[in-house]
């Protein structure tokens, strides 16, 4: 291992220098992962750009570059030895066998990139009906029913079948996630997911806006769920006469160019750009004059999805509420959306349902209605949400400890990798004698291990609500006591502190020990106030 001056690289992009890299290093096979301007220049929700994939959320590439960090460069070149590399080959043969079959039987009565496996199939389905006519247009605050026609449906497959040059996967794997664009006069880049609209919906423009704004926002390494609301967000301050156009010198006419205009000024901190940079909740803070109230779409001072809905459902409540990662699609998964119409359908659905790791969820999901004594806010149970969703919040918690793709496991219906076969892989690639109840303790302890960063933070309970107007119909005595009790299954406190006993059980006494010397937890395990 060596650190390399990396002054050369300074200012250029996260894509331009992986290749860069590569060149210099004469190591064409080199991973690559990187900053661009936004991390260097320290923008709150800079990423970290890698081949197709991003580590966005949190403003990790702003942390890369405080650490004066341009890129990490790996290449492997040393065996891997398994345990038992013939039961680990004859696991993964399973595995590929279930892929094929899913792929053949995709699940019928949901979305389509629900449907089927992988990573949300963004760049492979072309009907995006679900999400322009149901996600929310501008600052998160528009939706257009009706947008989707079969004029808007015939010009924006076509837009993504010229730019689209190739679906590409991960090493050795048969779905293809994501795709190389190259927009008309644009170099080429990696996508893949829920970018494809987010720039596109934001400035109420089209696909081929999106992807070409995309581009230079993902050389600049920004996150694609913050960055778009950003600049929605500063746009309807200057129209409501909150920022003023002295505020944006030389700013353009057209929406198009206002957007590529302000992803320069943050990205650069110029002018009212630097403010910007720091997201929509800092920005209001100090923009002042009632632009807090323009800021309406954050849990725990992070952009979410541009989402707004009627009913309160308790399971999302609880997602959105607890989540440490910012961001549903990494806690959602293996529990369907809503119910499917039909009792014999939901019937249907749990008889091969192998993925559970009980079979009360099974119950669960056939006894839910679309409306009802069974149906939200009032049902799935607050025990039966607290159950829902620590089984996702696991799921993914062991994807990221194992270095696995959620679209294969943790986020899709019936995935090929769960809680069952999960302790045979570990076993047989690591030689480390693993079963469900010692996965499911690891994962709560590093689950438990996340939380407690947080915590030191300074979150707390307060921290730990979706927008206020993230749904119409709100129930504050449901919220509390769904918070109340899936706080109590975990072993958290009122302020959603993880108690004394739940750390020693987790062999965590050095965080005991250091939130009694913060004054965080006493030694009696009573909470900080901190209202």
């Amino acid at each position: 291992m060596e650190i390399r001056d990396a002054t050369h690289l300074a200012g250029k992009g996260s894509i331009e220098v992986a290749g860069l890299i590569r060149e210099e290093l004469d190591e064409p096979k080199a991973q690559v992962a990187a900053i661009g301007l936004g991390g260097e220049n320290r923008i709150f929700y800079a990423s970290i750009e890698q081949g197709r994939s991003s580590a966005s959320r949190g403003g990790l590439g702003a942390v890369m570059g405080d650490k004066n960090v341009k890129a990490v460069v790996v290449r492997g070149t040393q065996d891997v030895n398994m345990a038992d590399p013939e039961k680990f080959i004859g696991l993964c043969n399973e595995v590929h066998e279930y892929i094929k079959f899913r792929n053949d039987n995709p699940i019928p009565g949901v979305m389509p990139i629900l449907a089927g496996l992988g990573s949300p199939q963004e760049m492979k389905v072309h009907d995006e009906k679900w999400h322009t006519e149901n996600f929310m247009w501008g600052n998160s605050r528009t939706r257009l029913k009706g947008f989707w026609t079969e004029e808007i449906a015939r010009e924006w497959t076509e837009t993504m079948e010229k730019a689209r040059t190739r679906l590409i996967s991960c090493f050795n794997c048969p779905m293809k996630c994501g795709a190389t664009i190259t927009p008309k006069g644009y170099p080429t880049y990696m996508m893949k997911c829920f970018t494809k609209l987010t720039y596109t919906m934001a400035a109420y423009s089209d696909l081929d806006f999106g992807l070409k704004i995309a581009q230079k926002a993902t050389e600049y390494g920004l996150d694609g769920f913050s960055a778009p609301q950003v600049m929605a967000f500063a746009l309807e301050l200057l129209e409501n006469g909150i920022l003023a156009e002295s505020d944006f010198p030389d700013l353009p006419e057209d929406n198009e160019g206002r957007f590529f205009y302000l992803l320069d000024m943050i990205v650069k901190r110029e002018g009212i750009g630097d403010v910007l940079a720091e997201g929509t909740y800092w920005a209001a803070k100090k923009i002042g004059k009632g632009a807090e109230d323009y800021a309406h779409n954050n849990i725990k001072k992070h952009e979410q999805l541009p989402l707004k809905l009627s009913m309160l459902n308790p399971i999302y409540f609880l997602m959105y509420s607890t989540g440490e990662k910012i961001n549903i699609t990494q806690i959602e998964g293996q529990f369907p959306q809503a119910p499917f119409p039909k009792k014999e359908h939901r019937i249907k659905f749990t008889e091969d349902w192998i993925q559970v790791p009980h079979e009360k969820f099974k119950q669960y999901f056939i006894d839910w209605e679309l409306r009802g004594e069974n149906s939200i806010p009032y049902y799935p149970t607050v025990e039966m949400t607290c159950d829902i969703v620590d089984w996702m919040e696991m799921m993914h918690y062991i994807d990221d400890a194992l270095g696995m793709c959620a679209g294969l496991s943790s986020f899709p219906l019936k995935p090929p990798y769960h809680i069952h076969n999960y302790p045979k892989f570990i076993t047989a690639g690591a030689g480390i004698e693993m079963d469900q109840e010692k996965l499911t303790l690891a994962a709560k302890r590093y689950r438990t291990l996340v939380r407690c960063v947080n915590i030191r933070c300074g979150m707390r309970r307060k921290d730990e609500a979706p927008p206020a107007n993230h749904w119409k119909k709100r129930f504050p005595e449901l919220e509390k006591e769904l918070l109340d009790s899936y706080y109590a299954m975990k072993g958290w406190n009122d302020d959603g502190i993880p108690t004394l006993d739940t750390l020693n059980e987790l062999e965590l006494d050095y965080v005991s020990a250091e939130f009694i010397a913060r004054g965080i937890l006493t030694a009696d395990d009573k909470a900080e106030t901190t209202a």
